[in-house]
């Protein structure tokens, strides 16, 4: 809730600041410290989990695994290392942003300049999966010619989307930009109900092992996590399953090959005395946190011991124990909405004001994470409410999902997002699935729809053939931290958060009229929400929102103050060691990146500055 006395939120003020030809959803979305939201989490967790301290030690050891990584340095970390996202570049700050207008207020003025790329992280090299040796970090792996390279040399890949931040993403109600990784867990992959022939092993009390399906709900960061260990551009060569992974990693000793500060606010009283890695097996700590049925049966089932069988399970639900504890909830904003009218300045004050009202930035980053993807999705699925009827930038009615929206960053048949489809070839929008319902068809995620919650035409139940607005729609980012997590959008394709409000002030990059624009696709002339309009907000108003926006950072996160402390990391840096041409069967060689272990008491006890933002 505001703060009592405070004379800058609710829905008067967004109407007030909208032109009147835009419903604005409902209910409004109001703000709220986050130190009084707790993590969303399985009911039925300690099903699985027998001791959560040791599965968060294990978690954090687990996400920051270098091991891990078939190339014997990529670790989840990797792409998550600054302000829990990846602030590496090879690019100059003149490249940004990159879609470039003679008129930063003018949508349609002219171009000057339009790439069709991606700034993300640096991924893998492409190889074939050989084995794993055990009692060694890097996997035996065959390297093939990477045709987009044209074969003369084997480079490293970029990742298909930016990399967002982990920070406070244990709350999101699904995960991914396209919002792939499920509410449902499935112990295995990133699908949960998806998943048909998803499964684990479990030891009954008469001694025999049994194939059984998963079900954990609110827990879509353990979704998340199991897919980029075996995806062959982020973490592992291609063909690698979780089992090979579990096989190797359980014969080394974690973090061996990387510093963890004795203070440390996790891993500490486990570091071994060498200063590097820890003193105790993942063995060890997969038996302390999980329940014997799950990793005790003797013998193996198809060559895996049960323990490497389920290492899926365990990784999964130990990294999102770990995220849970990645909560960024002490910034000036929730002191201020705890009461301190002085901990946001006159100046903020008046950014906080316009984010609630002319900027409506509000209508999309609301709730006490600044995104409508994170707790305010779980209420809506306990209401019915996941889905929503809205008006499209051409005043027509569309079908979307909370939380997902086109807003114009590129042309939408560069990237559907939300409107893509799994392995399964099944829709990932729940709008599409509840269109599929209401004709009796059977829809892969389990969810209700209440019409009486529609914004618009509230009387009127879904329609198999109505329109919807969900190519090219992504998830909305969390704003807390924002000023250290550049670049933005899931393009990466802006660096500053000044250039990210022009974009919201005129109304993002589409081109065309507000009939039809670049965001539609096929017979839909666009995939825009009537609120994406142009802001025009003056240069004083565009100054106080920055203002704002910076009191959104929480200064342990830019200091790595417990609990964002960390150990030691190697990340490949292209740009410090240009890649040098080999041979299509041989590996690029290029220089790497020490990101320093850091304690509990943060960068300044060790010497080190703070976070700066992206390309600063």
């Amino acid at each position: 809730m505001i703060a009592s006395g405070a004379t800058l939120g609710g829905l008067a003020a967004i109407v007030g600041a909208t032109p009147a030809h835009v419903v604005v959803p409902h209910p409004p979305p109001l703000l709220a410290p986050l130190r009084n939201v707790r993590v969303p989490e399985p009911p039925n967790l300690a099903d699985y989990v027998r001791d959560r301290d040791a599965a968060i030690v294990l978690g954090k050891a687990l996400f920051w695994e270098m091991q891990a990584g078939s190339d014997g340095i990529h670790a989840c970390a990797s792409c998550h290392f600054h302000a829990g996202a990846d602030n590496r570049t090879t690019n100059d700050p003149g490249d940004f942003p990159f879609h470039r207008l003679s008129d930063v207020a003018d949508r349609n003025s002219r171009v000057l300049f339009s790439r069709d790329a991606i700034a993300s992280s640096q991924g893998m090299i492409r190889a074939d999966f050989r084995a794993v040796r055990q009692g060694e970090a890097r996997d035996v792996c065959a390297p093939r010619s990477d045709a987009s390279s044209g074969g003369a040399m084997n480079t490293r890949r970029v990742l298909r989307r930016n990399a967002p931040t982990v920070i406070n993403a244990a709350y999101n109600f699904r995960n991914f930009w396209d919002g792939r990784a499920s509410n449902v867990f499935n112990g295995v992959n990133a699908l949960g109900r998806r998943d048909p022939n998803a499964r684990i092993l479990e030891l009954q009390s008469n001694g025999r092992v049994i194939s059984v399906a998963v079900t954990l709900i609110n827990a879509s960061a353990a979704s998340q996590a199991v897919e980029p260990p075996v995806d062959p551009s982020e973490m592992s060569c291609d063909g690698r399953t979780f089992p090979d992974l579990g096989r190797k990693l359980l014969t080394l000793r974690p973090l061996a090959l990387q510093k963890v500060d004795r203070t440390d606010s996790v891993l500490g009283p486990w570091t071994d005395s060498s200063g590097r890695g820890l003193r105790v097996s993942y063995t060890t700590l997969i038996e302390r946190a999980f329940q014997p049925k799950y990793w005790s049966a003797p013998g193996s089932v198809d060559g895996y011991r049960q323990m490497e069988a389920n290492f899926s399970l365990f990784w999964g639900l130990a990294i999102q124990l770990y995220e849970s504890t990645l909560v960024s909830d002490r910034t000036p904003l929730d002191a201020f909405l705890s009461g301190r009218r002085e901990a946001l300045s006159r100046e903020e004050q008046l950014g906080l004001a316009i984010f609630q009202g002319k900027g409506r930035c509000l209508l999309c980053h609301a709730g006490p994470e600044l995104t409508s993807a994170g707790t305010l999705a779980h209420a809506q699925n306990a209401a019915g409410a996941l889905i929503d009827r809205m008006f499209a930038i051409d005043m027509q009615p569309v079908l979307y999902d909370r939380g997902f929206y086109n807003i114009g960053v590129a042309p939408t048949i560069t990237d559907l997002g939300l409107g893509g489809t799994d392995p399964f070839t099944q829709p990932l929008s729940l709008s599409r699935q509840a269109k599929l319902k209401a004709v009796d068809r059977r829809v892969p995620d389990a969810f209700g729809v209440d019409p009486a919650t529609f914004t618009i035409n509230p009387a009127t139940p879904v329609d198999q053939k109505e329109r919807d607005a969900v190519d090219g729609a992504f998830k909305t980012p969390t704003l807390r931290n924002a000023e250290l997590t550049g670049p933005y959008f899931h393009t990466g394709g802006y660096a500053t958060l000044e250039s990210v409000i022009d974009f919201y002030n005129r109304g993002g990059d589409r081109r065309g009229s507000e009939d039809s624009d670049s965001s539609g696709l096929g017979t839909n002339a666009t995939n825009t929400p009537a609120v994406l309009g142009p802001l025009f907000l003056t240069a004083p108003e565009q100054a106080a929102l920055l203002s704002f926006l910076k009191a959104l950072t929480d200064e342990r996160v830019r200091w790595e103050q417990a609990p964002f402390d960390h150990p030691q990391l190697f990340v490949p840096d292209v740009r410090r060691g240009e890649p040098r041409p080999v041979a299509a069967d041989r590996l690029t060689i290029d220089a790497s990146l020490e990101i320093p272990a850091v304690g509990a008491a943060g960068r300044a006890a060790k010497g080190l500055p703070p976070l700066k933002p992206f390309l600063k």
